[in-house]
């Protein structure tokens, strides 16, 4: 007998819906910082760059330095306060600037420049691939020393990295030989120390590299920038201390610009004053990871309803649980056994108990189908045919509907205002399925697939009722691939349900006391 091949291809399309899902939804949570619940805010600060300028008179330009893709941090929410000013922002990796020019500068005025950074941007490189410097040209004694310092130097090392670290420990020691101390000796403040480390390294042809930056904490009205040495091992920037000599970009340190230590140069006027202050602020995480995604252009990122217009937004906050619900329903007739008018009838009535919540719309919704049976029977003995029998069951549903809201507002009571929101042809055709079984299988089947009915309109409403799921299909709408992955896994299931385990039991041996044990088919010795 050939044996019958075996299909997994429904297996290998639900996994793969589920993995999709949790790859994109995990790229969204920790890459782009998306927050899992929605009442959570994350730490930014609002930097601003103040340039005070002198006039001199005839045209002026200004170039400032401004930070460019920093490594760990994102930038958001950039303007720039120049009155009177031409503006144009050079974009060019590695080497961005604000550009303003004005052809005549009437009095002395101030330029701004803000931003919004937080934690969270890719990791990138400090900057790309650069060029090897030339060994440099030094007149004696500074040329000897400088190969005497690199001779000694590439001894006591192994690689670039170790080459750099002991060359800042020589540089730093407090007892330098007569070589590294003739350098020093020309040294007059912490830039002329930052130079002398980029000759020395020059001397063993390594590419260095000024990185200019700082640690945003708290409040601070004047920043310090602080300026670290980029050296360069044939794959990525090293990055040193040269007071201190440890390798490494401090933690939660803000890469400002690199290369030339001027942030801001004018022509035609005269910087009076430039200064860096950091703000602190919390801000909602959903509204940062949003901007970020959008100055980024990641494409995983948009993927969500966050993008759409408002009232837009809001439909699809309900559509999107829609799936939720309808797993609900699978879960409940394929696994549980319970049976209803129609096969998603019951979302439809659950998303009107979202209106009405869920105990008045239950009574509501008892008391329709009650008033349109009775007109059903009665329509019955008037033999209509098929479609006028339907169309006047919806006639009377709405009349009914109607009613219902003038009394309940004679009353004061405003839950029967909301029976208007019950879609009314489902509940007519629930009225007409009803009479229906009722007639040919009897009035308990009828009201036992009734009551199947609520329950599960019920416990859908009880799932797409909860706030956080709300939450995570309007920012992660990518998890109803995992809803639909899992329906397809029950679609497959073949096996009995609940209620068909306490409908049988009796045909178990083990539940009958009087059943003997079963016979020995095997033939005796």
């Amino acid at each position: 007998m050939a044996r019958v091949k075996r299909n997994y291809q429904w297996l290998v399309l639900a996994l793969f819906l589920i993995v999709v899902s949790a790859v994109i939804t995990w790229q969204k949570i920790a890459g782009l910082g998306f927050p899992t619940r929605p009442d959570m805010t994350t730490e930014t600060w609002s930097i601003q760059a103040k340039v005070e300028l002198e006039r001199r008179g005839g045209p002026v330009k200004v170039a400032l330095r401004l930070p460019s893709s920093p490594p760990g941090f994102s930038v958001a929410e950039e303007h720039y306060i120049s009155r009177g000013f031409g503006l144009t922002v050079d974009d060019s990796p590695g080497a961005r600037q604000a550009d303003w020019a004005i052809r005549r500068l009437p009095e002395d005025r101030t330029l701004y420049y803000r931003a919004r950074i937080s934690q969270g941007g890719a990791r990138r490189d400090i900057a790309g691939p650069p060029v090897y410097p030339a060994v440099p040209d030094l007149q004696e004694p500074f040329r000897t020393a400088l190969i005497d310092i690199v001779t000694e130097v590439r001894q006591a090392s192994a690689d670039t990295r170790t080459f750099a670290a002991a060359m800042l420990a020589k540089l730093n020691s407090a007892t330098p030989n007569e070589s590294m101390a003739l350098f020093l000796s020309e040294v007059h403040g912490p830039q002329d120390r930052i130079e002398l480390i980029q000759t020395l390294l020059a001397g063993a042809r390594i590419p260095t590299l000024q990185i200019h930056g700082f640690v945003p904490e708290g409040d601070v009205r004047r920043v310090d920038l602080q300026t670290l040495i980029g050296v360069y091992n044939d794959q990525q920037w090293l990055v040193f201390d040269p007071k201190t000599g440890r390798q490494g970009l401090p933690e939660r340190f803000l890469v400002w610009s690199t290369g030339s230590p001027e942030l801001v140069t004018a022509d035609g006027a005269h910087v009076r004053d430039f200064q860096v202050s950091v703000r602190r602020q919390m801000v909602s995480s959903l509204d940062l990871a949003s901007e970020r995604a959008s100055a980024e252009r990641i494409g995983v990122g948009q993927v969500s309803i966050l993008q759409l217009p408002i009232q837009t937004q809001a439909v699809y906050e309900i559509l999107l649980l829609v799936p939720f619900g309808i797993l609900i329903i699978v879960i409940m007739r394929n696994i549980v056994g319970f049976s209803s008018f129609g096969t998603f009838a019951p979302v439809l009535i659950a998303l009107a108990f979202r209106e009405t919540e869920l105990l008045r719309g239950l009574a509501l919704f008892v008391l329709i189908v009650a008033m349109g049976l009775f007109f059903r029977f009665y329509l019955e003995r008037l033999r209509l045919l098929l479609v006028p029998r339907l169309a006047a069951v919806v006639t009377i549903v709405v009349l009914l509907m109607t009613v219902i809201s003038i009394v309940s507002n004679h009353f004061g009571i405003d839950t029967g205002l909301s029976v208007s929101l019950f879609p009314m042809i489902i509940i007519s055709m629930v009225i007409e399925r009803m009479s229906v079984v009722w007639e040919e299988r009897g009035a308990l089947t009828s009201i036992r697939e009734g009551i199947g009915s609520l329950v599960m309109a019920a416990l859908a409403y009880v799932v797409m009722s909860i706030d956080i799921l709300g939450y995570w299909v309007a920012v992660f709408p990518e998890v109803n691939l995992a809803v639909l992955g899992l329906i397809i896994m029950l679609g497959r299931y073949t096996g009995f349900r609940v209620t068909e385990l306490f409908r049988f039991r009796q045909l178990d041996p083990k539940q009958d006391p009087k059943q003997g044990p079963a016979p020995d088919s095997g033939k005796g010795g």
